[in-house]
């Protein structure tokens, strides 16, 4: 999956984690593929910050809606 800045989220609350925020539309304003905060163990996948979202979430975490 490739998620760009713009894209429209949904986060999936496969854990439970998000119950807040799950059923709310988010914009991606960002995506991270290293750096600080990031887990190296999930290569390839993208750490991405939406405005308003106080967490960021990885790629396996969201589905893309628009």
């Amino acid at each position: 999956m490739t998620v760009e800045v713009g894209d429209k989220i949904k986060l999936l609350n496969e854990n439970g984690n998000y119950d807040k925020w799950e059923d709310k539309t988010w914009t991606v304003s960002s995506v991270e593929y290293s750096g600080g905060g990031y887990d190296e163990g999930l290569s390839g996948q993208g750490l991405i910050s939406c405005k308003g979202l106080p967490v960021s979430v990885y790629e396996y975490e969201i589905e893309v809606v628009g």
